[in-house]
């Protein structure tokens, strides 16, 4: 039986669908601590935060206020509401969750003076589902004034884990009742205590300059999961850097102890360790693999850095200092291809993996040059003893 169009027409009047042609309107430019949005349409329905510049939130409040109240979309939990309605919500909080999750002390300004895009989910009652993608230039001061602190802040600890560091080393090196290393040792002492301060330090401070002032100047928010991952290599390398510089200081230290200490065989067997050059590149592996997501995955990857770490001498026997750069190089490429971060990111990757080269090639120079040397001192030392006994 066809029905008459007087007919469609009066079902259409009194049963209106559930939602019909909602749109999302923001305005272009908004302060950080707060956008209010309007969703026009009718019917009912839940909203949802699904990402921000592509990247699922960590943590969010909606507020939504419909001609009956206010309700609330919270993480998992999405309020029922009618339309039109107006919603509310905070850029600080949100970016600033995302921001947490991968570098905890930078400050969420940094993130702000950028275009951000918002997609929103309604889900109407009858299960329908719509997309809204919402770009917000959100506007924010940059607290200077927090920062120097911060920097001021850094100095001080850095100072009192040296003296730390320098006292639990020394209670360790300068056991040795040997009268003639204890100048030896001091140094060792206070390059060491140095040494550990410093790569204490940057776990948590480089962040701010490998990720948070980058991003600030030369980022955006198109590209801001491609510039956090380029921003996690940078953190790895910055870190490796410092642990190679301080390798570098404490090798001919290390190597004139065991020249007193040691017969000579077990000098000539000494080879470089600790300046494999190619650890930083874990970080890649753990974010392909969602490593970090699992205590034995990133235990894993502990594992796997100390034995890269420990593989020095025969990486570079293999590769030379050349080909382990082509290779960091060649790694390098695969992140910035794949998440596609602003260029600033990917030229600091490059400069920050020369200079790891740079440094290889200075600690590769000096343990030879110093075990070298140190031989063959022992060695002449020997021949006059021995010629002097005859």
């Amino acid at each position: 039986m066809r029905q008459s169009p007087f007919v469609v027409l009066i079902i259409i009047l009194v049963f209106p669908p559930l939602v019909a042609g909602a749109t999302l309107k923001c305005p272009a430019k908004a302060p950080a601590n707060g956008i209010v949005c309007r969703l026009e349409g009718n019917g009912r329905g839940k909203l949802y935060l699904k990402s921000v510049d592509g990247i699922p939130p960590r943590g969010y409040l909606i507020t939504i206020k419909d001609s009956k109240g206010f309700r609330y979309s919270i993480n998992d939990r999405w309020e029922t509401f009618e339309l039109p309605a107006n919603v509310s919500f905070s850029p600080d909080g949100i970016l600033g969750r995302i921001k947490d999750n991968y570098f905890d002390f930078v400050p969420d300004w940094v993130l702000f003076n950028k275009e951000h895009t918002f997609t929103f989910v309604f889900i109407g009652e009858n299960g329908t589902r719509e997309s809204f993608h919402v770009k917000v230039y959100i506007e924010g001061k940059p607290n200077w004034n927090s920062f120097k602190d911060d920097l001021k802040a850094f100095v001080f600890l850095y100072v009192i884990l040296w003296i730390i560091f320098s006292l639990v080393s020394g209670i360790v090196w300068l056991a040795d009742k040997r009268r003639n290393l204890y100048p030896l040792k001091a140094q060792m002492v206070l390059i060491m205590g140095a040494w550990i301060a410093g790569v204490a330090m940057a776990l948590q401070f480089s962040q701010l300059f490998v990720f948070g002032l980058p991003y600030y100047y030369f980022g955006s928010g198109l590209k801001l999961w491609g510039d956090i991952v380029i921003g996690l290599n940078l953190w790895a390398i910055t870190i490796s850097i410092i642990f190679y510089t301080g390798n570098y200081f404490l090798m001919p230290l290390y190597l004139e102890r065991m020249a007193y200490q040691k017969p000579l065989p077990e000098l000539k067997k000494q080879t470089l360790g600790g300046c494999s050059g190619l650890v930083w590149s874990l970080i890649t592996l753990a974010l392909v693999s969602g490593a970090l997501d699992s205590r034995v995955g990133s235990l894993l990857l502990i594992f796997l850095g100390i034995a890269l770490s420990m593989l020095t001498y025969y990486i570079l026997k293999t590769l030379k200092p050349e080909g382990v750069l082509f290779t960091n190089l060649t790694i390098a490429g695969f992140p910035s291809l794949k998440y596609r971060p602003d260029f600033a990111f990917v030229v600091f990757l490059v400069v920050l993996l020369f200079v790891v080269y740079f440094i290889q090639k200075k600690c590769l120079k000096r343990f030879t040059t110093e075990k070298e040397r140190l031989i063959a001192e022992i060695e002449e030392r020997v021949a006059k003893i021995e010629g002097a006994g005859r």
